[in-house]
């Protein structure tokens, strides 16, 4: 998954995320071994090509 372009791993990850669960921006990179890569997780998110079936809005920033 290493070798993956970030955005990519940023939507298989989202993609695990269970229905009527959410984590934040930077729970992400951190699963992703990039702690301190929460705006690049948003960047990938909000360049989703349009009717994309990644669950994004299981996504939330840091306070909920």
């Amino acid at each position: 998954m290493a070798d993956a372009p970030f955005s990519k791993r940023v939507y298989r990850i989202v993609h695990r995320i269970p229905p009527g669960r959410v984590i934040a921006y930077g729970g992400i990179a951190a699963l992703l071994g990039a702690p301190r890569a929460a705006r690049g997780v948003g960047h990938a998110l909000s360049t989703l090509p349009e009717g994309a079936s990644v669950p994004w809005w299981r996504v939330v920033n840091g306070r909920g």
